[in-house]
């Protein structure tokens, strides 16, 4: 039997916060009123659907697959990850050596609640730049052109290809 410490480790304890996160992707997609569901055609449930099935066999890995002997999840040459004897990190240190974990999950939230207001096109292209950005694309041409291609592709696979409206926000009296 594996020790507890062992047993809750950070990458298993994210995996069930996504787990759980899925499970408002399935609940929201199960919610959508009959008015928007039209026979024959996949509809505005899919997307919340899909990224619940997606979050949540992501999450299940996390939390199932085989620790790592050794890994704390720091950069090699992070201090902690150097000292000799028992691993001891405080809060800050952990925060610091993951703050761009913590800067995507706000990012994420923020996306939730100013896309209603921005549209889908202008949220998600802001969102995809700042990821990008953070995972360390430097390039702002790189940048600019990954984002909106990204978003045009998502845009026409919901917009044109699962004939899902959704919110063009600031974009609409461009549009109209």
């Amino acid at each position: 039997m594996k020790p507890p410490a062992t047993l809750f480790t950070r990458t298993r304890i994210e995996g069930l916060v996504i787990l759980l996160v899925s499970m408002g992707y399935f609940w929201e997609g199960h919610n959508v009123p009959e008015f928007y569901k039209m026979s024959g055609v996949p509809g505005p449930t899919v997307f919340p659907l899909v990224l619940g099935i997606v979050f949540a066999l992501s999450g299940l890995w996390l939390m199932v697959a085989p620790a790592k002997n050794g890994a704390t999840g720091l950069p090699p040459d992070h201090p902690d990850e150097e000292a000799k004897g028992p691993r001891v990190s405080s809060l800050r240190t952990r925060l610091a050596a993951h703050w761009h974990t913590w800067v995507m999950w706000g990012v994420i939230l923020l996306y939730l609640f100013v896309m209603p207001e921005l549209g889908f096109p202008v949220a998600t292209a802001l969102l995809l730049l700042t990821f990008f950005a953070l995972l360390g694309e430097h390039r702002w041409s790189m940048l600019l052109g990954l984002a909106l291609a990204t978003t045009l592709v998502i845009y026409a696979a919901f917009a044109l290809g699962l004939n899902v409206r959704l919110p063009l926000g600031i974009l609409g009296p461009l549009v109209k």
